[in-house]
């Protein structure tokens, strides 16, 4: 029990480790985003939403297949949840994809990826975690529900 603790305790340091790693080139404001409209025409302020507890931010796009294991977990998330979907059509294609596959969190359609190059987005998904306004625990690829909770309590822990 005490080895497997302690590979747990190594695994949250090196996930840690490289999240940071990542995020060293993020913006360190939600404020570069600028304004943000979901499809359903909601004006959203991260900083201001964030300013409670962490929001979860997911870029993924339609086409990404990695995404496809990955959104139904942030479906799941506890808690407020904000995606941006990048150059995955228009927001009647993205409506219907998001029907199609029953998710419901909030999307932000960035058909032009002028989102994705602000935030220096290369990969999908990327996950990043928005508290108090600032950007932070960048991680791209695979995620699990449990990494996605453990990112926003590293968040809220550090404050």
């Amino acid at each position: 029990m005490r080895r497997l603790l302690g590979y747990g305790l190594l695994v949250l340091m090196v996930m840690t480790a490289v999240d940071l790693w990542r995020s060293r080139d993020l913006p360190a404001s939600a404020d570069v985003l600028g304004e943000l409209i979901t499809l359903e025409g909601q004006s959203v302020d991260l900083a201001d939403q964030s300013q409670k507890e962490p929001v979860l931010l997911y870029v993924w796009a339609s086409w990404c297949g990695v995404c496809r294991f990955v959104s139904p977990m942030v479906d799941l998330v506890p808690g407020p949840v904000m995606s941006i979907a990048i150059a995955s059509g228009d927001d009647r294609r993205v409506a219907a994809y998001m029907q199609a596959r029953g998710h419901d969190f909030e999307v932000i359609n960035d058909a032009d990826n002028r989102l994705a190059r602000t935030l220096g987005i290369g990969v999908t998904p990327t996950l990043m975690v928005v508290h108090k306004g600032q950007l932070k625990l960048a991680t791209t690829g695979f995620t699990t529900l449990p990494g996605m909770m453990l990112r926003r309590w590293l968040v809220r822990l550090g404050d």
